[in-house]
Formats: structure tokens, C-alpha cells, sequence
């Protein structure tokens, strides 16, 4: 996760389920993941802190697919673009990009090149439309962004790293993703903490059938005094105040990827969905005002090409879709992942020079996350 810290497991932090090889949500099958930032300064002397992720479905499929996929905005503060006809179709057609509040279009034009490119007969002899998915949260805290730093040519380099770790997963087997300072999640801060990106996985036995759900988060939201574990208000103890806590509303945002190979249907995907606020909530968050808190979550299973105007595909497709009396351990599972996710994002993180106001946004102390969590239940 970040070879420089140790993970909440590492500390000894106990999460319920059982996680997949890598807890994150490359665990589900075909599921890649792509990174490109920058921590530093531009030409300028300006504070050039950011980054994109991105991720795609399906991996490294020589054809595009579209997956059974749904939204959920618990507070919409934020953007991601694409949502209207995912709601409306159910489906998910592109790759999933993250940045910055600013680079929302940036990403979008890198995301429908390399669209166009990767899959050229589709979009050139099928009349085949792009409409990418790119979410955002606000990094301007840490970052200049202001100067829109982030150009088209830094968000492809993402999405062909996110297609080369498909096509090593192949060979090699999947390999844990870095987390925290990473991606999009390069300059964003948690609870007034350095926050990120973090990711976790659960597998799910269902009376014979076995599937994976895993979590990718953005992590950019909550107050300090908010922040909890296990019901200690660990925030409001914590010695160190955050850089934000003077006359400054909880703002940022939270944006999550839910991925699964169980066969669900879009319907039950919203519901799935709706089930990440009670994982954020579990730490404190309370999606406010400022923030944007905006989940979307897809399924690998009835996959299907994607196909354009002249080729429509055949009339009738196939569906299984669990039944949904056995959708409670796959909402459990949701709620652990989320949770774990963006402790992973808190745990991995570094400290980070913030640009307004100019200060420092450290990292969590894990150690002192620890003792005061003796003192709060001392043995």
C-alpha cells in the first residue's frame, strides 16, 4: 500500500470480512487501476500537487464493454460527468477517471481519445458516442489549482498505465495498488488529515457462489472534530489541530468506486450504493454541505459489447441477477469496504506543504492514533 507507513491491519486495527489477495479493488476480476501525479512545484514556484486515477472495467479488453452499473449522490456538491445516462441506461460504458475540481474537462478529452483510439472501429464505422465517466474532488487547499495544471496528455498517461497493469495482471498475477498520495488523490485532505486514495476488497460466499466487492475512494472530506473509530471521538482528542479548523466549514468531497463480479442488475447496484454513506458514516462523515458525496458502483458479470447505431446487437440479452434475499451479506460487505478504504487512504497518505492557508497538512499519526485508542479503552 505505501511501503513508508504501515497499514491500519499492520497497527493491529481489526476490520470485519475477509479480504481479498490484494484488499483493493483490483481483486475483481479484470478490474485495473492507473495513476499519474505530480507533487511539487510548476515553472512558477507555484504549489503543482495533483494528479489523476483512473480505472477501467474491464481491464485490457480488445472490446469495449458495458457493464450493468448505477449512481448514488448522497450530497451532489461535486460532479461526474455521465451519471445522466448511466441512470438512465444502467449501464457503464467507458473507463471511470478522477482528478481535481478543475480538470474535470482536461480528463474528459484525454478519456474520449483514448477512447476513440483504443477502440477505432467502433467510433469510426459504428457512429459509437463517448460520454466517459470523470469525477472530481477539491485539492485547491494544497494545490494551485487555479493554474489548470492537469492537461489531457497527464490523464491518458494514467489510462495506459491502468492498461499495462491489466496486461501484467495477466502474466503476473494482480499486485496491491499504491494508496494514499497517489492519483487523483495526490493533494486531498481527510478530516484534517492528508487523506487520498484508498481501496479495499471483501470476497462473498452466497450458498455456493463466490464473488469479490471492492472499493476505490477519493478521500476529501470531514472536519477534525468528526472523526471517530468504534465510537471514540479520536478527532476531537487528537493534540495536533488541522490546518482548516479556524472559521472553515467541512468541505472537499468523497468520490467512490464500487466494483463486483457478483451478477447484479442495475437496480440492485443503486442499492449496493446507497450503502457507502453508512461506511463513511461509521468515521464521523456527515456529507455537508461543501462536500460532494457521489458514488458509483458496476458489475463485471453481463458484460456485454458495447456497440454503436448501425450494428444495434442482438434483440434479447441474457441476464442472471441474484436474487435479491441474498443481497444483505453484499451490503455488509460494502460498508466494510468503504471504511476500510478510507483508513487505508489516512494510513498511507504523507504530510504535504498546503497553499491556502500555507501551512502543513500533516498525515495521521499512527502511533498516536494507537495510544490514544489505549487510553480510550485502556485494558
Amino acid at each position: 500500500m505505501n511501503a513508508l507507513r504501515p497499514s491500519p491491519r499492520e497497527c493491529g486495527l481489526a476490520f470485519s470480512g475477509t479480504p481479498g489477495a490484494t484488499n483493493s479493488i483490483v481483486d475483481v476480476a479484470d478490474v485495473s487501476v492507473g495513476y499519474w501525479d505530480h507533487d511539487g512545484l510548476n515553472a512558477e514556484g507555484r504549489p503543482f500537487r495533483t494528479g489523476v486515477t483512473a480505472i477501467l472495467p474491464m481491464g485490457d479488453s480488445t472490446l469495449l464493454m458495458s457493464c450493468p452499473a448505477a449512481i448514488h449522490s448522497q450530497n451532489g456538491n461535486g460532479e461526474m460527468t455521465g451519471s445522466h445516462w448511466i441512470k438512465d441506461s444502467g449501464r457503464l460504458n467507458s473507463p471511470v477517471l478522477i482528478t481535481n475540481t478543475h480538470a474535470v474537462g482536461a480528463a474528459h478529452e484525454a478519456a474520449v481519445n483514448w477512447m476513440a483510439q483504443r477502440y477505432k472501429d467502433l467510433f469510426e464505422n459504428d457512429h459509437f458516442w463517448a460520454m466517459p465517466v470523470v469525477a472530481e474532488t477539491y485539492d485547491g487547499f494544497t494545490n494551485d489549482i487555479l493554474a489548470l495544471q492537469v492537461r489531457p496528455e497527464h490523464a491518458r498517461l494514467a489510462l495506459e498505465q491502468a492498461w499495462a497493469c491489466a496486461q501484467r495482471a495477466h502474466q503476473l498475477g494482480k499486485s496491491p495498488i499504491a494508496q494514499g498520495n497517489c492519483g487523483g488523490g495526490m493533494g486531498m485532505q481527510t478530516f484534517g488529515f492528508k487523506g487520498g486514495s484508498g481501496s479495499s476488497s471483501r470476497t462473498i460466499q452466497l450458498e455456493g457462489l463466490q464473488g469479490t466487492l471492492g472499493v476505490f475512494v477519493q478521500s476529501n472530506f470531514g472536519g477534525r472534530g468528526q472523526f471517530c473509530w468504534r465510537g471514540q471521538p479520536l478527532g476531537r482528542l487528537w493534540p495536533q489541530p488541522s490546518p482548516f479548523s479556524q472559521g472553515m466549514a467541512e468541505t472537499g468531497s468523497l468520490i467512490t468506486i464500487v466494483a463486483t463480479d457478483l451478477p447484479l442488475d442495475a437496480k440492485q447496484l443503486a442499492l449496493v450504493a446507497g450503502r457507502v454513506p453508512m461506511g463513511v458514516a461509521l468515521l464521523g462523515g456527515s456529507a455537508g454541505n461543501y462536500s460532494g458525496e457521489i458514488t458509483l458502483a458496476f458489475s463485471t458479470a453481463n458484460a456485454r459489447e458495447a456497440r454503436g447505431v448501425r450494428r444495434p446487437g442482438p434483440l434479447l440479452h441474457p441476464v442472471q441477477a441474484l436474487d435479491e434475499s441474498a443481497l444483505d451479506p453484499v451490503y455488509e460487505a460494502t460498508i466494510q469496504v468503504t471504511e476500510e478504504a478510507i483508513m487505508n487512504a489516512l494510513f498511507a497518505a504523507q504530510s504535504m506543504p498546503t497553499h491556502k492557508p500555507q501551512g502543513t497538512l500533516h498525515a495521521l499519526d499512527s502511533n498516536l492514533f494507537m495510544a490514544l485508542m489505549r487510553e480510550a479503552r485502556p485494558s
